[in-house]
Order: C-alpha cells, then structure tokens, then sequence
C-alpha cells in the first residue's frame, strides 16, 4: 500500500510539473525585426526634371549611377548609400565618380502599401580617374528631397542637390523644375 501511495504521489508530480513546464501558447510573444534594409539602388542625375520616358532614356546614356543602400530605422532613420556615377561632360568626355550620400529621413506618411518620405544630408563625392582610381578630387555638397517606398520594398527618391556658394532663399527663390538639376533614383529593399 506504501509503494501504491509513493507511486500515487510521484505520478501527480510528475503531471504537476509537467504542467508547469509547459509554455503558455495563449499569448504569443513576437519577435521584434530588425530595422535594417540592404539593398541595390539605380540613378540619375536629371539635367532638368522631365516625364518625357524618351528624354529620360537620352539622359541616362549621358549619365548613370549605380550603388547600394542600407536604411537602418523605421520612422526616423539613416540611409547611407555608396554608388558608382558616371557623367558625360559637354565636351563628350566621360568623367567617373564614386558618390557617397548619407540621409536623414522621416516617413511622413505609411499606409500600408505605400510610405512617403522626406529627407536630406550631405553628399560626399570622389573623381575616379580613367583607371577608375581614386584621383584624390573630392566634393561635399547637400541633398535634401522626398520619395516613397511601395510594397516596402521599392523605393524611389526624387532630390536636389543645394548648389555651393548660394543662399538658401536665392536658390528657393530661382528654384524651377524646367531647369534645375535633380537627382532621381529606384530602389530595392530587404531585410
């Protein structure tokens, strides 16, 4: 009878602990992602902003850039992009760049399937000689622009790049999209 009891006893604790053991599925805990996106990324810079796809397709011979992004952050966050630019000068002489924007951004707007952004920062760029070394000619100038990712991952940016040596409000005063340059890229994002 005591081996029947001390069985008894040992059976219900086992069962106890095993109860206790188990993890409690009702409540799901989740995994936060992380907030970073890797990804290639296609350009141009537009002599003056244009919908015209045939003018679109003559700029993109005269000119190319072709690089990678990574966004770390979600609302607020930083998107360092490097990429490889190649310009034809007036003279036809072509001139090679290694481009290095690093933007600030905030969605301003996520509605699921497509997010609008502003953003801005400064961009540093490094003259690639014939070889495509580095020739030690180097430029800092400022971007600032907007864009949107659609289905997360697809992302477009629209951005002007603040001339050196002008103000500010010269610049929004002669601003015109029939003649200012602007730079325009598309993207893809993953995790």
């Amino acid at each position: 009878m005591k081996t029947k009891s001390i069985l008894f006893s040992f059976f219900f604790l086992s069962l106890s602990l095993i109860g206790f053991a188990q993890e409690d599925t009702t409540t799901p805990v989740e995994k936060p992602k992380a907030k970073i996106w890797f990804g290639p990324k296609f350009g141009l810079d537009l002599a003056h902003f244009t919908t015209d796809v045939n003018e679109i397709k003559s700029q993109l011979g005269d000119n190319y850039q072709a690089g990678l992004l990574c966004q770390i952050g979600e609302k607020l966050y930083l998107q360092p992009e490097i990429y490889y630019a190649s310009t034809k000068t007036s003279d036809s002489i072509r001139v090679n760049f290694l481009k290095a924007p690093i933007m600030l951004g905030l969605r301003i707007l996520d509605i699921g399937l497509l997010s609008v952004h502003i953003m801005g920062g400064p961009q540093f760029s490094f003259k690639l000689d014939s070889s495509d070394k580095l020739t030690g000619d180097q430029t800092l100038t400022w971007q600032v622009g907007a864009g949107a990712d659609v289905l997360g991952f697809i992302t477009a940016d629209l951005r002007y790049t603040i001339v050196p040596g002008q103000s500010v409000s010269t610049q929004v005063s002669s601003f015109n999209l029939n003649t200012t340059g602007l730079n325009l890229t598309v993207g893809l994002k993953f995790r």
